[in-house]
């Protein structure tokens, strides 16, 4: 059986260096995201940490039973009222298949309140998630065309992005699309 931990829980810990450092080595474990999700970086350091320490987002994450150095499991969450997100999830490689991702976002769900969490991912994704789609009975609610990256989908399941953030997303593409173009 696979530990799931909250990052969550070292707040507290003495010293605290062991929640910075492991508030890194998550980050340097799901640095490749920033391909998918160009804020990536900003957002992990600027909501997602503080929000721990709000009480408002949480970090679950499992190690390597053989290397405890190593993570390899991690979900980023949000707990509002209005929206429980799993805002992040990633299983390395090398733990897919194992019943990991299974477990962690089951963690996830008790930690949310929730069975159904909005979640987010790219279309070119859909396979990698259908397995949890079908066993969690997730919903499609919405599709975003170029929310994060230009030519892609974001689908949205169990829940929708709040309007403004799309609209002010849509306007911000067009506008450096005009100036791109008077170039």
């Amino acid at each position: 059986m696979i530990l799931i931990e909250s990052l969550k829980d070292y707040i507290e810990v003495t010293p605290q260096e062991k929640f910075i450092e492991l508030a890194t080595k998550i980050y340097i474990t799901t640095d490749f995201i920033n391909n998918d999700y160009p804020d990536y970086k900003n957002w992990y350091f600027t909501k997602q940490l503080p929000g721990i320490i709000k009480n408002e987002r949480n970090i679950l994450f499992a190690r390597n039973p053989e290397n405890k150095e190593e993570i390899i499991a991690i979900a980023c969450l949000k707990k509002a009222k209005e929206e429980q997100k799993i805002c992040t999830l990633y299983v390395s490689d090398n733990a897919r298949g194992l019943g990991i991702g299974s477990a962690i976002i089951e963690e996830s769900m008790k930690w949310l309140g929730t069975t159904k969490p909005f979640i987010t991912f790219p279309d070119y994704k859909l396979d990698m998630f259908k397995p949890f789609i079908e066993k969690y009975a997730w919903n499609l609610t919405e599709k975003v065309y170029g929310l994060y990256k230009d030519k892609t989908e974001e689908l949205c399941f169990n829940g929708a992005f709040n309007k403004d953030k799309k609209d002010s997303s849509k306007h911000h593409k067009k506008l450096m699309k005009a100036l791109n173009t008077k170039n």
